[in-house]
């Protein structure tokens, strides 16, 4: 099942992260890493996060790597496990701490 996440459901009115549970903690964690990875090849059409796989496949994590990417039509983060399948897509992440796009200023 696809995860849609908006990001900012994780975050204070200020863009900060509020004390968490754990668990909610690690997933922030993982999709922060999937959104650094995406904003920062933002002009390529797909590239690989740093960040492994978390799902867990009769009973052991999977070691699979994610895929990420922008879908160009509505500026979304959509990834992929290239291992077990598991995806997502992630909105609402313009301008958060992990958007690490390239701003020039003029």
């Amino acid at each position: 099942m696809t995860m849609i996440t908006n990001i900012q459901h994780f975050l204070e009115e200020d863009g900060k992260v509020p004390d968490l549970p754990a668990e909610a903690l690690e997933l922030l964690n993982f999709l922060a890493a999937i959104i650094e990875a995406a904003s920062i090849a933002y002009d390529r059409p797909v590239t690989l996060s740093s960040m492994p796989c978390r799902k867990v496949v009769e009973g052991d994590l999977c070691s699979g790597e994610i895929e990420v990417w922008v879908d160009a039509d509505n500026n979304q983060i959509g990834w992929e496990c290239l291992e077990c399948g598991d995806d997502g897509i992630i909105t609402d992440w313009e301008g958060t701490a992990w958007d690490n796009r390239n701003y020039t200023l003029h």
